[in-house]
């Protein structure tokens, strides 16, 4: 796809930027005239078979269970470990000279533990906010103008 012309001052070099919700990630190479969406990374959520052993609190704010995880943190690292390999292959495959991350705070951070030193000094800016809904183009622009 065309990238419009407000945006082609903002990438004279190779970009990767890469918007993810908490389950997707997808990955769009930016550079010259042209974004591209190279590939895509999904860890959905476990779905459970039944509520045996469950309960909610009284007021129904809490939920939880004899095996229940609150904070799905051990797939958000997984999730987030998936990320990172991908993005290395993508800096090493197409040349990419800059990073642009968009996801929530916690996934970001999560995120740099697991990027190596030589990928992590690619990154230029990091937006923290959910814009998986956008079109790829409309991402590129919020990603870089806010």
């Amino acid at each position: 796809m065309k990238l419009p012309k407000d945006l082609k001052e903002h990438f004279p070099h190779t970009a990767l930027i890469i918007p993810s919700d908490q389950i997707v990630a997808k990955f769009f190479l930016v550079g010259g005239d042209e974004l591209e969406e190279l590939d895509s990374v999904a860890l959905p959520r476990e779905l459970r078979q039944d509520s045996e052993g469950q309960f909610t609190s009284f007021d129904g704010s809490r939920v939880g269970g004899p095996d229940a995880d609150l904070h799905d943190t051990p797939r958000k690292k997984q999730f987030v470990k998936k990320i990172a390999e991908r993005i290395k292959e993508l800096v090493r495959e197409h040349a990419v000279a800059h990073l642009h991350l968009v996801m929530l705070a916690e996934l970001e951070h999560l995120l740099s533990k697991h990027l190596e030193p030589d990928v992590k000094e690619k990154v230029v800016h990091i937006r923290h906010c959910n814009l998986m809904k956008e079109s790829p183009l409309e991402i590129v622009r919020k990603a870089l103008l806010g």
